[in-house]
Formats: C-alpha cells, sequence, structure tokens
C-alpha cells in the first residue's frame, strides 16, 4: 500500500508510516524547504504545489491519503484565528482529493479545535467509515503533552485509534540526556535571561493580559513537555537554564531521531519542528491503518 502526504512539511507523518514498512508514494507541500528535508529522510518525492491546485483526475484504491492541513486558524493559542480562512479552507480541499482518488484509507490530523464545519466534512466523507479520536501523543510514547485530532477513514470498517498498552512515555530529563550534539540556541539579551530567572511556572502565562512573561513557560525534568510550539516565538524555558529550549531539543521532545535535522535557516528549522505530526504518533496510526488488512 502506497502513501500519499498532503501539506507533508518535513515528513513526520510519512516517516512514520514509512518505518512501520508503507511505501511513500510522494508528499506534496508550498515550502521548498520543508521538501528539502522531506526527501531527504523519508527518501519520497517531493512535490512543490498548494493541495488546492492538485487535481488528480484518476481513482487509485491502492493508496492512502495522509495528511494534517495548517492550523493555525483553528488553534485557540492564535488570538487572529480565522476559522473561514482561505487557508483554513484547505481542509475542503483535502476532502476533494480524497473523493477524486478514493483511497483505500484516509488518515486527517489537525488541533483539537477542528472547525465544525471541518470535522463535519471529514466524518460524512461518502463511501467510507471514519473514526475521530482525540490523542494525547504522550499516550504513543512522545516526550510531550500534544492534543490533536486524528480522522481515520476506512472503506470497509471503522478503525478506532487506541493507545498501544505499555508504552513508556519518556521524561524531559531522559529525552535531553539521549541528545549528543545540542544546537540550534535561540540568543537572548542579557535583559530577557534576567527575567527567565525569575520565571519558575511551569503553566502557560494568559495570552490577553500584559504580564511581561507572555507565551513564556519552563518544562519539568520528570515529566513529558507540554506541546511544543515555533521555539523562535514560544518561550519554553529549558528546566534548570535561563534560555529557551534549542531545535535540538525541541526536535527530540517531538520524537524525531538526532539525526533528522531539518534543511534551512535556524528560523526555518524551528517552524519546521513546530508543524511536524510526531513520528511514532504516526507509526502507530499506521498500525491502526494495517489492521484493516488484518
Amino acid at each position: 500500500m502506497r502513501v500519499l502526504d498532503l501539506c507533508c512539511g518535513m515528513g513526520g507523518i510519512s516517516y512514520g508510516f514509512k518505518e512501520y514498512g508503507f511505501e511513500i508514494d510522494q508528499g506534496i507541500d508550498v515550502s521548498k524547504t520543508a521538501l528539502r528535508t522531506y526527501s531527504k529522510y523519508v527518501e519520497a518525492t517531493g512535490t512543490l504545489m498548494g493541495i488546492e491546485e492538485y487535481n488528480p483526475t484518476r481513482k487509485d484504491f491502492d493508496m492512502i491519503i495522509v495528511g494534517g492541513t495548517p492550523c493555525q486558524d483553528f488553534s485557540i493559542a492564535n488570538r487572529k484565528r480565522n476559522i473561514y480562512s482561505k487557508r483554513s479552507q484547505l481542509v475542503i480541499d483535502y476532502c476533494r482529493i480524497v473523493k477524486a482518488v478514493q483511497p483505500d484509507s484516509f488518515v486527517f490530523e489537525n488541533v483539537p479545535h477542528l472547525s465544525k464545519w471541518g470535522a463535519v466534512a471529514l466524518l460524512e466523507m461518502p463511501g467510507y467509515k471514519v473514526t475521530e479520536t482525540l490523542v494525547n501523543t504522550a499516550d504513543y510514547g512522545v516526550p510531550q503533552e500534544r492534543k490533536r485530532r486524528i480522522f481515520i477513514g476506512n472503506k470497509k470498517k471503522h478503525l478506532p485509534l487506541v493507545p498501544p498498552p505499555g508504552v513508556s512515555t519518556p521524561t524531559v530529563k531522559e529525552t535531553f540526556e539521549k541528545i549528543p550534539d545540542n544546537w540550534g540556541f535561540v540568543k537572548h539579551r542579557p535583559e530577557t535571561i534576567e527575567k527567565f530567572k525569575t520565571m519558575h511556572t511551569t503553566k502557560w502565562k494568559n495570552n490577553t493580559g500584559t504580564s511581561a512573561y507572555q507565551g513564556t513557560r519552563r518544562l519539568v525534568w520528570n515529566e513529558p513537555s507540554c506541546g511544543i510550539g515555533n521555539v523562535k516565538k514560544f518561550r519554553l524555558l529549558h528546566p534548570k537554564d535561563n534560555r529557551s529550549i534549542s531545535l535540538a531539543e525541541a526536535l527530540a521532545l517531538q520524537g524525531f531521531p538526532h539525526w533528522y535535522i531539518p534543511c534551512g535557516t535556524d528560523t526555518e528549522k524551528a517552524q519546521q519542528i513546530a508543524d511536524a505530526v510526531p513520528p511514532q504518533l504516526a507509526y502507530h496510526i499506521a498500525n491502526t491503518v494495517n489492521q484493516e488488512n488484518h
């Protein structure tokens, strides 16, 4: 069974499916830099194109379509979110492509606050039995408490996504200790570092207030990380050091191998890491999709 990855980014979903044993057909994305990363590590064709431009003309039953359209306009962390924006409408393009290709199965990933109209479009996909699951990536072996909505559609039966038994969730300390070479440190002004020294809370500060610590949180050694964002934009502080976590640390908390280093500038790397789907979660999704064949 071959995999088509829409809005593939740096390849978290594709890499997880590849590790499970699926053949990756291609990834489609609008970012040249992310596609360089995708092609380098997934070793599959990366096609530079917006999915709104992708118009497949033939049915392909020996295919699984996966992907997650941009989530910024659905995320409650975005105070300027717009669930009716052109970007948010890509959910409809994803559904259009599934209807055209008629794959054996499809997988769609997004934030918990995906719009109601987006969820309905996925749940009512003609010809598919669709199962929706709210997941926490920590339940799948990812060292991060990251909530996501997963939709799995199959032509024959419902495929519920269930956390595998006996999975151990690494802590921040265990994850950081395995990083062989730490890189990608965020530069801070001296006054910012002084402010970090007084920042001890492990909860996000309210973004609607006027706190000097807006968008800042300190990690805890003996727990998984909270959901990470772009470390260039959100100050997710190291448990001990008075600095934001590095790109290598963010990559590890997303569950990528240490050598899976994104291409591009540090700013481009940070965005790719933030947007990625943890490969371990994708691996277990692949296992669920594969149940259809048993």
